[in-house]
């Protein structure tokens, strides 16, 4: 969290540069590192709102502190930390996340986001037929139930009932017994062909054979209705299901009968709750419930809590199948704007297979851009050599032919048979096997070609966006920053006890207590309170045992704070200025304050135990001074004054 806390101050905004003219010009240099006049603008903009309210800079004052920042991070690549493999791997983990929006179609995902976020407010309910062919069906049993689905279409469209097929045909028993029903759902709630499907569909309408991994559907929408959203409810239950008895059953629909008459008498619902209801996971906490989306609760009670029109509205006893239930309406906070949401429909999307739609259009973009040629007939040739042993995840490489032979290429890149064949080897543990050959072989080779594409592009993001070259730059050498500042100040401000020591010892005047007090501070209701209270704590009761006493009426009469406390940690220290003794009562806020101090402490240095604290951050503050200093003596600077002199003058411009 430091570290990526650190890395955030120095570089929080996005990129922003307004001089074309002079922006590839040397601005300084540290040794051999160059700072070019368009990373420093970028920069200082990032940081200068950031600051504005904490420590404005001006445009030459936070050169200074960006020059120390690379003669820090100078020193580091003299030391080598830049090829340590863990900097390494850390980076690149950073800067993968980073590439990311870079490697998706940001049009495709915009659309997405706005499609999933369209169909959020909207609930459908729809029937289907489904036709099992999963993924891992061979292709006769597709093209088999394929070909019976069309059928299916066929004698819907001449006028048969579309619940009757679905009772007899379809393989999702679940929903076959009540003629295809699948009920309310949104988006997200289905797979995404079916979900498009459905909310395409007009009210009544059945679509074409739809393909999903699980087979073919078709599809019928049945209804719409406004989002109920997520919602928030609790509730007392009584337990009865299909393993009471008689007798059970009787009992608890009594039982429920007479809570929900105690409710109504006056009896609050939370309490009625801990009192009686049998779920016990939510009965200590008043029967609430974790919030819930549509088709995540019993069909019975969901209709119940949405008939409900008030937040606080209570229903009569409902029937489930695991029993009888009272539920309050929490609350039915609707659907919250886009602006909201988009970062966690952002999320979802990015797991959905709906994402797959922007891998696709970013690798046919980059077969373009980069003039992607593939070679037919090798390809037949490297596909041949593939046999059933894959399906078996036996394949083996190593007896290959025409391994030299380039399979495609783009830009400046090839790559071979031989290395394709490679792939397949090394990665046939981990695809998901169809028991269809020439479907696997595809899948591989597309999943090869489309690897090598965005892994490129990856290498080239730097060149082609100078937003994603200075943040990637800037995290680079953020972390080398951190590393070596964790090395140099703060270890070394912790485990140096002697220097430490030494420290302390020679500014022990920056280390002092304030007047403190050894005071009794009581806080009152009522002015005569204070009187008893003065009485028994003189008595020797505890505060405690005083508040105890003094609140059994209410928690608001009377509170009691004790110890030692410097003057500018209380206000009431300051206001009264109290000596030694009890202080009048006096009122503020419609309280009464009255102060018994013990003693009073004139201002004294602090032990180094009482301020290690503090110590250690000065200690931390002169480590950090002296390192500049020995860097400034280390290592050359150049500043380029007449061009710092344009740089300030656009920067000042754009304030």
């Amino acid at each position: 969290m430091k570290r990526l806390l650190l890395i955030a101050l120095l570089f929080a905004a996005s990129y922003n540069a307004n001089s074309q003219d002079i922006e590839k010009e040397i601005l300084f240099s540290v040794g051999e590192d160059k700072v070019t006049a368009e990373e420093y603008m970028a920069v200082y903009n990032k940081n200068r709102n950031l600051g504005e309210d904490i420590d404005p800079k001006t445009a030459r004052e936070y050169l200074d502190l960006y020059l120390n920042f690379k003669l820090k991070v100078h020193e580091a690549k003299q030391l080598g930390m830049d090829s340590d493999k863990r900097f390494l791997q850390e980076y690149n983990s950073y800067r993968n996340q980073l590439a990311k929006p870079y490697l998706s179609d940001k049009d495709i995902t915009q659309e997405l986001l706005q499609e999933a976020y369209k169909r959020m407010n909207v609930d459908v309910r729809a029937s289907h037929i489904m036709l099992a062919a999963a993924e891992d069906e061979d292709d006769m049993t597709k093209e088999k139930a394929l070909a019976k689905i069309k059928t299916l279409k066929s004698r819907l469209d001449a006028g048969e009932s579309f619940e009757k097929l679905a009772r007899e045909y379809s393989a999702d028993t679940y929903s076959a017994e009540k003629g295809g029903d699948l009920g309310f759902f949104t988006v997200f709630g289905m797979v995404y062909p079916f979900e498009s499907a459905a909310y395409n569909l007009n009210i009544g309408e059945v679509s074409d054979p739809i393909k999903t991994r699980f087979g073919y559907h078709l599809v019928k929408k049945t209804a719409e209705r406004p989002a109920r959203g997520i919602t928030e409810a609790s509730h007392i239950l009584v337990i009865s299901n299909e393993k009471s008895s008689p007798e059970e059953q009787e009992a608890a629909k009594r039982k429920i009968n007479e809570i929900f008459e105690q409710i109504q008498g006056g009896l609050g619902f939370e309490d009625a709750a801990m009192k009686y209801s049998e779920d016990k996971s939510t009965a200590r906490k008043g029967g609430l419930l974790q919030p819930f989306p549509i088709n995540k609760m019993y069909p019975e009670f969901e209709e119940a809590v949405m008939a409900l029109d008030k937040v606080g509205d209570v229903t009569k006893p409902v029937k489930t199948p695991v029993g009888w239930h009272i539920i309050k309406l929490v609350s039915k906070p609707g659907i919250e704007s886009f602006d909201k949401l988009k970062r966690e429909l952002k999320v979802r999307v990015d797991k959905d297979s709906r994402s797959e739609q922007s891998r696709e259009s970013i690798v046919k973009r980059l077969k373009l851009e980069y003039n992607f040629h593939e070679n037919p007939k090798i390809k037949k040739d490297a596909f041949s050599q593939i046999d059933e042993s894959l399906l078996k995840m036996a394949y083996n490489s190593k007896d290959s032919k025409g391994k030299d032979k380039v399979l495609f290429e783009f830009t400046d890149n090839s790559f071979t048979v031989g290395e394709f064949l490679l792939y397949v080897d090394n990665t046939q543990s981990k695809s998901r096997k169809s028991g269809n050959l020439r479907k696997e072989i595809r899948t591989a080779y597309n999943r090869f070609v489309d690897g090598k594409l965005i892994t490129y592009e990856k290498t080239r993001l730097e060149d082609k966006y100078p937003e994603f070259r200075m943040l990637a730059r800037e995290y680079y050498e953020g972390i080398l920053l951190f590393d070596l500042t964790e090395k140099r100040v703060w270890k070394k401000s912790v485990i140096d006890t002697l220097g430490l020591e030494t420290f302390y010892a020679e500014n022990k005047s920056m280390f002092m207590w304030e007047t403190r007090y050894d005071v009794q501070i009581i806080d009152e209701a009522y002015k005569k309170m204070a009187k008893k209270a003065k009485k028994m704590l003189k008595a020797g009761d505890s505060i405690q045992n005083v508040m105890n006493i003094l609140n059994k009426d209410s928690e608001l009469n009377i509170k009691i704070e004790e110890g030692l406390i410097e003057e500018s940690d209380n206000d009431l220290l300051l206001e009264f200025k109290p000596e030694i003794g009890t202080s009048k009562p006096k009122k503020r806020n419609s309280r009464y304050f009255v102060l018994i101090v013990k003693d009073k402490k004139a201002p004294t240095e602090k032990s180094l135990a009482e301020a290690r604290g503090l110590v250690i951050s000065a200690y931390q503050n002169k480590l950090e001074k002296d390192w500049i200093a020995d860097l400034k003596s280390k290592f050359d600077v150049s500043i380029n004054e007449e061009l710092l002199e344009k740089v300030i003058k656009i920067l000042e411009e754009e304030k």
